[in-house]
């Protein structure tokens, strides 16, 4: 890709030569503008309804112009006169930095106890909603779509911090019922 092609440009061209099908999007870095737009060091700020917006893009051209518009709030002009090396690289790292998330949240999840699987613990799979709905209890909010204002990273947080207190409160569960078989 020629470093001063615009977008909409290269996008023609992109799309006709199916070259959108062979871009590895999540593995390019992070530009540090896109057009007269500062591109952010991380996606640390980034709002639970900023990442689930873009969750649901699929691939192709909209999921430049979302990337563009949710997080460097371009219009559909703006992406069209930026740079197209500037564009799909911030769409790019945006896909990997949400792949990484996503991880993330998948590497705090407990694993179910042998008791929790027997009571039919594997059919509460609330998704995404069952996230939301946590956070606002836990937090005391009532309208769940305040939560989608939250940063990830603060959801993040306070799900490690209640995840790692069940993984004590669980020990300590164990620690109990062992010194009770001790004494008898």
């Amino acid at each position: 890709m020629e470093k001063d092609v615009r977008f909409r440009d290269w996008l023609i061209v992109a799309v006709h030569s199916k070259d959108l099908d062979d871009l590895k999007l999540e593995t390019l870095s992070r530009p540090s503008m896109v057009g007269k737009h500062v591109v952010p060091e991380d996606l640390s700020g980034m709002t639970l309804g900023q990442m689930l917006d873009l969750q649901e893009c699929k691939n192709g051209e909209d999921i430049f112009y979302r990337t563009c518009e949710v997080l460097l709030g371009m219009s559909r002009k703006e992406v069209d006169d930026a740079k197209a090396v500037e564009v799909v690289c911030f769409t790019g790292w945006v896909a990997g930095r949400i792949i990484w998330i996503n991880s993330l949240f998948e590497g705090i999840k407990l694993s179910p106890t042998n008791e929790q699987v027997k009571a039919g613990i594997m059919k509460l799979n609330f998704g995404v909603f069952g996230m939301i709905d946590w956070y606002a209890k836990r937090m005391g909010i009532t309208d769940h779509d305040e939560v989608l204002g939250v940063t990830w990273m603060r959801i993040y947080k306070c799900m490690e911090i209640d995840n790692k207190s069940e993984a004590f409160n669980r020990r300590l569960q164990k620690v109990y019922v062992d010194q009770s078989k001790i004494k008898k």
